[in-house]
């Protein structure tokens, strides 16, 4: 059974679209990795050829990523099941499997073990924010917004996960289709869903992707496979991913100044730099020194302070 990996991206975050391709190969994923975006292509992304209105950019032997432009009001992040079941119906109904990745992470394992986990059950990561008990008040303002529209809680749920990864078999599709029906019912609730944030955090639908995901979780019949928060590297000891979360992202952090100000590089910030060399050459061989130089300098710093 093929498997599909996608993301979305614009501007600068490329330079993480790159890094998370580079790890796919790195352990073994070989298809075809689907970047929605806005704006152009990326500037690493050379020789493309244009197919079905997209471009494909032979990154690999064994791996194309394809650029779709995607037209939407939505800000990108709010956009992804959508996307996800767009590629399913007009690109790739022949696939086995569906993958969505955001594209400041990037895989620490084998390819096999992310197959072998969407068989399982939906594929899914717990948050930095989690728990969120069965009975947590935003759970019960969820469903008084979702009832009406006919949704009933198929399974109690205490963890609340992050929608930075999703995976799912064939089998399971239905989960998708439920996160993006729940996420249209948002449209109008949350001004066409144009922000990351909505509101504050006593907001029920403060993040909408990730609120309308977790209610997907307890709506939804299919089985899920929940891992906890090691991994996304929120906690340490973690094998799978490394998801850098917040700003600024990896490619775009003065590490150097960051350390001074006592925020020391991050697991995530490591893992992107292990993977920005090949098969993707993200950077020039000066900007590569210079960064190389300041996560040096910045781990030294971290080093004293921790032993003062």
């Amino acid at each position: 059974m093929s498997s599909v990996v996608c993301t979305l991206f614009e501007g600068h975050y490329h330079h993480g679209l790159a890094a998370l391709a580079n790890s796919l190969y790195h352990h073994g994923f070989r298809g075809e990795i689907w970047a929605g975006h806005r704006g152009q292509p990326p500037p690493w992304a050379r020789n493309l050829v244009e197919r079905d209105g997209t471009h494909a950019f032979h990154a690999a032997e064994g791996m194309t990523i394809r650029f779709l432009k995607v037209e939407t009001t939505r800000h990108l992040t709010n956009y992804k099941a959508k996307f996800m079941c767009d590629l399913r119906e007009h690109h790739r109904p022949d696939a086995g499997r569906f993958f969505y990745c955001d594209p400041d992470l990037v895989l620490k394992t084998g390819w096999n073990f992310f197959e072998q986990w969407a068989d399982a059950g939906i594929a899914l990561c717990e948050d930095v924010n989690s728990p969120m008990h069965s009975t947590h008040p935003m759970r019960k303002m969820w469903h008084r917004f979702y009832q009406p529209h006919g949704f009933s809680t198929a399974k109690e749920l205490d963890l609340y996960v992050n929608a930075g990864f999703v995976g799912v078999s064939r089998d399971h599709w239905g989960f998708v289709e439920t996160w993006k029906r729940l996420l249209d019912l948002l449209d109008t609730e949350t001004d066409g869903l144009a922000e990351l944030g909505v509101k504050d955090r006593a907001y029920p639908f403060h993040k909408p992707d990730q609120d309308a995901l977790n209610a997907a979780a307890m709506y939804a019949a299919q089985p899920l496979s929940i891992v906890g928060k090691d991994g996304m590297d929120f906690i340490h000891g973690g094998f799978l991913m490394s998801h850098a979360l917040g700003t600024p992202k990896p490619w775009t952090k003065a590490f150097t100044r960051e350390a001074l100000r006592g925020h020391p590089p991050a697991l995530a910030d490591h893992c992107f730099w292990q993977h920005t060399t090949s098969p993707i050459d993200i950077f020039t061989p000066e900007e590569r020194r210079w960064k190389t130089l300041d996560l040096s300098l910045a781990c030294g710093i971290a080093r004293f302070y921790a032993r003062a």
